[in-house]
């Protein structure tokens, strides 16, 4: 973005004989007296302005309100529909409230060297926000100052957030790891692994607070850096928010404040934003922070400001036609609209024009999602007015990077449009293929699909997702297809005299995604396979598992990860087993050997945080179907030994569920008929 260029510049460039400060004044009791012409001579300055005249933005102080207020009903109400679509029960996901520790730990491993300001302003910190369905929330304690300047090495690698939910995990979790070392894990393992198990873990140990790694005061700059970017590669807004408000304001972290005021306004946190806004167009002629301004006094109903404030961006030369052209519609209450926004291209939005388009109740397209960073994934999630297809894809990847649950996406996706493709039609583009938008189309045709024979594709369409990487992703959301479509009851009918033969494969499917809804299982004709796989998934809970269950579907290679979860196993003739039974190879490949053996001695050594990031960059690239058991039964007894029995018996249950789909869509034939 050019740089304005104004009187002031020059007189900062010349090399004349008069201070910095004195020109400073000179410059600010001339733009006193245009401001005075301004109020008296009705408008005059930005008549001044639109004739090219500069302006120096530094003197302009936010413009208080108006009388031109924006209606009440204008585009800044919320659209309540997604908010309802993001509900989700207390009793399905508890909503958190992650806590801000914003000084250095009491536990710190080092002295700090410099002492922490926090002489800022309240109106500097970050507003508390409700929860909006159960999505971590970018709550900040009042206690966090955003604007401090100087923060203590050891303070600065303290940040983090407060409460991750693991109770699990403490404040020790880098005890033994070197914050060199801690470095180097963090951007080698930021990634997102085959387990979602283990890279949920993996961003919790890197977002919490927590004492630093030894030596952590020596390479602090660093050791934030490659937090930061761990989690923005995964996409996890919030905590990056929590993180960033922290930081120091200094050069070195102007991108990231940037970053926060996009993310707060387009979560529609105007009073976070605004308060930072406010105090960085005193100190700085940077476009970003103005244009910002614009939108605060925009959204906060401040007409006049607004267009006050665009006057004099534009006078000082900033050339940003779709930005000044959403201004005036939002200005306008929509009521007019501009003609040659439409023939932009969306390649040329940045995040200013995502925000106010959403402001304007203006559809963001998928083309103009396509320029924000990856760090706003879950952002993008919580924008109201996204396009149906916009809708869907960053429904999808919310979905994939477990920001979002299945069903809060399968209620985005039922809002995202009432347009719903041929079922046919829909199924003949997913096949073969494993993109977002084409996944979001299937199943929304198929969620629409009410002829009777609907399962019949269901049962299609899960094996394509399957076979195209997406099953652990889409199954459970098939999963609420096939129960819906048991209370109508000519298809509970089919299911029960399996007239189409998709009887037990819908069983099958059910019984991966709940083992335990025993009694839905039994309502299918053919479900003696689904059974035994639901037995096999309840083992893992009820840590005993009975080997006719694992013999009658030959499982037996998911012995050793059974064992390493702790799972009992009859005590069995194992040379009468083998004569009995049919013994055939298995193609497993195996993790790397050294990775795999730096995992263990990690977690032998107890060395949490360090063992958690060694485990994700060891599974990034293998799916675990197809991963030697016994590789992964090293990794569940590594989880187990740093006290993380939680996550290795979910890691485990993965495991098995990955081989489980194996032989599901193994089950069903080409065709649309199973």
């Amino acid at each position: 973005m050019k740089r304005c260029q104004n009187k002031l510049d020059i007189l900062r460039r010349s090399n004349s004989g008069l201070s910095y400060s004195r020109l400073l004044n000179r410059s600010r009791l001339a733009l006193s007296f245009l401001m005075a012409s301004v109020w008296l001579g009705a408008g005059l300055l930005p008549a001044a302005a639109q004739q090219g005249e500069p302006v120096n933005l530094l003197s302009i102080a936010p413009t208080p309100a108006d009388s031109g207020q924006i209606a009440a009903n204008s585009p800044l109400n919320i659209d309540q529909a997604i908010d309802k679509a993001l509900a989700v029960d207390d009793a399905e996901q508890p909503k958190t409230n992650p806590t801000i520790i914003a000084g250095p730990s009491d536990q710190a491993l080092d002295t700090p060297t410099e002492s922490v300001e926090t002489d800022l302003p309240a109106a500097a910190t970050a507003s508390q926000t409700a929860p909006i369905d159960g999505l971590v929330t970018n709550d900040v304690y009042s206690s966090a100052k955003i604007g401090r300047r100087n923060i203590s090495d050891v303070g600065l690698a303290a940040i983090g957030v407060g409460n991750t939910g693991n109770s699990q995990l403490d404040s020790l979790i880098w005890r033994g790891t070197s914050a060199r070392d801690a470095v180097f894990l963090l951007q080698k393992s930021a990634i997102a692994s085959q387990s979602k198990a283990v890279t949920a873990l993996a961003y919790e140990v890197v977002a919490r607070q927590s004492v630093p790694p030894s030596g952590a005061n020596n390479v602090a700059a660093d050791l934030v850096e490659a937090r930061l970017a761990f989690l923005a590669n995964g996409g996890r807004s919030s905590d990056l928010a929590l993180l960033a408000a922290q930081l120091p304001e200094a050069e070195k972290w102007a991108d990231w404040r940037r970053w926060l005021i996009e993310h707060y306004l387009m979560i529609r946190d105007d009073v976070a934003a605004c308060s930072i806004v406010s105090r960085q167009i005193t100190q700085t002629m940077d476009p970003f922070w103005h244009k910002s301004n614009v939108i605060c006094q925009a959204v906060q109903g401040k007409t006049g400001g607004a267009r006050f404030a665009a006057d004099i961006l534009a006078a000082n030369g900033v050339d940003d036609p779709i930005f000044f052209g959403l201004v005036n519609e939002v200005l306008n209450n929509n009521l007019t609209t501009p003609t040659d926004l439409a023939k932009l291209d969306p390649a040329k939005f940045d995040s200013a024009h995502i925000v106010l388009m959403d402001v304007a109740n203006r559809p963001i397209p998928l083309e103009g999602l396509a320029v924000l960073p990856k760090q706003m994934a879950e952002t993008v999630i919580k924008l109201k007015f996204l396009g149906p297809d916009a809708r869907m894809v960053s429904t999808f990847n919310g979905l994939n990077r477990g920001l979002i649950t299945h069903r809060q996406a399968g209620k985005l996706w039922r809002s995202a449009g009432q347009e719903n493709n041929d079922p046919q039609l829909a199924l003949a583009q997913l096949d073969g293929k494993g993109d977002a938008l084409t996944t979001a189309l299937a199943w929304r045709a198929l969620d629409a699909d009410t002829q009777t024979d609907r399962l019949a594709r269901v049962a299609k369409a899960i094996k394509a997702e399957i076979n195209g990487g997406n099953g652990a992703v889409m199954l459970p959301l098939y999963a609420e297809l096939v129960r819906n479509a048991l209370a109508d009851e000519a298809v509970a009918a089919n299911m029960r005299f399996d007239d189409l033969d998709v009887a037990p494969k819908m069983a099958f499917l059910l019984a991966i995604n709940q083992p335990n809804d025993t009694t839905t299982l039994a309502a299918f004709a053919g479900n003696g396979e689904a059974l035994k796989a639901a037995e096999l998934l309840r083992g893992l809970s009820g840590d005993a598992v009975d080997t006719n269950v694992i013999s009658a579907l030959n499982m037996w290679h998911i012995l050793p990860v059974l064992e390493a979860a702790g799972v009992a196993v009859d005590e069995q003739d194992w040379l009468d087993l083998v004569k009995n039974a049919p013994v055939s190879g298995q193609g497993f490949a195996g993790l790397p050997p050294l990775l795999l053996k730096a995992v263990t001695a990690a977690a032998e050594a107890r060395h949490v945080a360090e063992t958690v990031l060694l485990a994700n960059w060891l599974l990034h690239d293998v799916a675990l179907e197809k991963t030697n058991p016994a590789d992964l039964a090293a990794v569940i007894r590594a989880l187990d030994l740093i006290g993380q029995g939680g996550v290795a018996k979910a890691f485990a249950h993965e495991i098995i569920a990955a081989h489980l789909m194996q032989r599901l869509a193994a089950m069903i034939p080409d065709g649309t008929q199973s």
